[in-house]
């Protein structure tokens, strides 16, 4: 009987000591079930954008991999609770595999290590034309080059003459694609931005050369716009 009652008293206390070791593993694995997405991956044109279900408990933040776009972002709170959530795209994206990192941004988060993703593979991507062949003052030919968030006007000669860019406020540039030259009594820069509020940012100096040559200003996703 002693005997009996010493096998079931160890097997009781090593229950108890196994129910009392740290579950680290568990724990780590638990941190990502605060968060949880109606999608992780998906397809989006360039251009678009795309809505899905979100939920996060706590409040939150997010950062973007891969894009090459200013216009490609999501559209959501930043706080806690159920909500849709938009991801949106750029025009001028050039990134094919574009990565939303969430991050938890709450102090009841002990740690804001634990993050998840969501992945859009970009489709219809649009390609860059860097270099555009103009008509310049006096039936000569010149070229607009981009470089980055600038587009300079060359002469024929490859002299650099003028240069303009966008700005979408506060002094940050926007990002764009030049597509060509359209026609709306004067002549103007064709771009795409996918910015709404996006406007041609040129100085004085520069303007005057652009008018000289016969270009008014930028055509902005259909937009015209004249040099401010």
């Amino acid at each position: 009987m002693n005997k009996i009652m010493k096998c079931l008293t160890g097997v009781l206390l090593g229950t108890l000591l196994i129910a009392m070791l740290p579950v680290n593993k568990a724990y780590a694995y638990s941190e990502q079930l605060w968060m949880d997405f109606g999608e992780t991956t998906m397809s989006i044109p360039a251009g678009s954008s795309h809505t899905m279900w979100f939920f996060s408990e706590f409040d939150y933040t997010y950062f973007v991999e891969g894009a090459t776009s200013d216009a490609t972002y999501c559209e959501c709170s930043f706080r806690s609770g159920t909500e849709y959530v938009t991801f949106h795209i750029g025009e001028d994206e050039q990134g094919k595999n574009v990565f939303f990192h969430f991050y938890g941004n709450d102090e009841r988060l002990a740690s804001t290590d634990a993050h998840d993703c969501v992945e859009v593979y970009v489709q219809d991507i649009k390609p860059v034309n860097t270099t555009l062949p103009v008509t310049l003052a006096k039936g000569k030919t010149g070229s607009l080059v981009q470089n980055g968030k600038i587009s300079m006007l060359y002469n024929e000669k490859g002299v650099a003459m003028a240069s303009f860019s966008l700005t979408k406020g506060k002094g940050v540039m926007a990002s764009f694609a030049q597509n060509g030259v359209v026609s709306n009594g004067a002549s103007y820069f064709s771009v795409t931005t996918g910015d709404k509020n996006a406007t041609p940012v040129i100085s004085e100096s520069d303007k005057a050369v652009m008018l000289a040559n016969g270009y008014a200003g930028v055509c902005i996703d259909g937009k015209y716009v004249n040099w401010p």
